[in-house]
């Protein structure tokens, strides 16, 4: 038998009542899995490698995260996620808003300036694998005590987080993003993809010459404008075949194509399979996670 006690304290990592609330939670086991190059304004991601290899890029930064690795994605920086092909992965993320620790000078942020936003995990590790397994089988109950409780674990991963990365204290001389013309072009096109965009119209948008904008974008985060747009269609697209029970016609429209053969005709030949066959794929190992643990 064993019985501790606990005197009232305050919160010790965080400001006041700025505790985390999460906002977003994802499993990605899609081996092929690559998020697209994006941002969050007012969310920071806080993401689990369960195994394999994840490929990722931070404003421009490359980094690499193996199983049992922990990755940051703080507000207001680009990033793309990617699974490795040859070593495909699956991660868990929890997306957190709201929260400031003491020690941060800005709300929502888990690093120091300059900190690797990947790290081995030394302190804590299985109950960071076992909280997002929990959150996994929690949000797919109908209790009204889900909002509750997962903020309640979004609380404890995110201490967790801060403490390994505090643990860690890694830092590098990453290269900042250079061209911020170019920057401001990735922001618009991140916000506007469902748009009907071509070079010509950036050209004329940002004051600046088809050639230039096609060959600096490319140089600086290693794909043209226009394939951005498609993989970042693409990447809603999937989200909405896994989570959603959304029509192609709506899924197609809702991410920028009014023809939906033509949405088709492209997902196919960047995903390798069908809109109908990767729902029913990815929904079927879904379906399998439920019924054998759940987790």
């Amino acid at each position: 038998m064993f019985q501790k006690y606990f005197e009232p304290s305050e919160h010790l990592h965080f400001e006041g009542d700025k505790l985390p609330k999460i906002s977003r939670y994802v499993l990605s086991d899609d081996p092929h899995w690559a998020s697209g190059y994006h941002m969050h304004d007012n969310e920071t991601e806080l993401v689990w490698v369960e195994k394999g290899t994840v490929q990722l890029m931070v404003n421009a930064n490359k980094y690499t995260a193996n199983a049992g690795d922990i990755i940051a994605l703080e507000k207001g920086n680009f990033h793309m996620v990617a699974s490795d092909d040859s070593d495909p992965a699956t991660t868990y993320t929890c997306a957190v808003y709201g929260f400031k620790f003491r020690e941060r000078d800005e709300l929502d942020h888990v690093l120091l300036p300059g900190m690797l936003p990947v790290a081995k995990v030394t302190e804590g590790a299985a109950t960071i694998g076992a909280i997002f397994r929990e959150m996994d089988a929690l949000l797919s109950s109908e209790s009204v005590l889900v909002p509750e409780v997962a903020n309640a674990f979004a609380t404890v991963l995110t201490v967790l987080f801060y403490e390994n990365f505090r643990l860690a204290n890694q830092f590098s001389k990453d290269k900042k993003l250079r061209n911020l013309l170019i920057r401001e072009v990735l922001v618009y096109l991140n916000e506007n993809y469902k748009e009907k965009i071509t070079l010509e119209s950036l050209s004329k948008k940002f004051r600046a010459s088809v050639s230039y904008i096609a060959h600096e974008f490319a140089k600086e985060y290693g794909i043209s404008p226009i394939n951005y747009v498609i993989q970042r269609r693409i990447t809603e697209a999937k989200f909405a075949l896994t989570t959603t029970s959304e029509s192609l016609n709506q899924i197609a429209w809702k991410v920028g194509y009014e023809n939906t053969y033509h949405f088709s005709k492209l997902f196919l030949r960047h995903v390798g399979c069908s809109p109908t066959e990767y729902r029913k794929k990815f929904n079927h190992l879904h379906d399998e996670a439920d019924g054998s643990k759940e987790a």
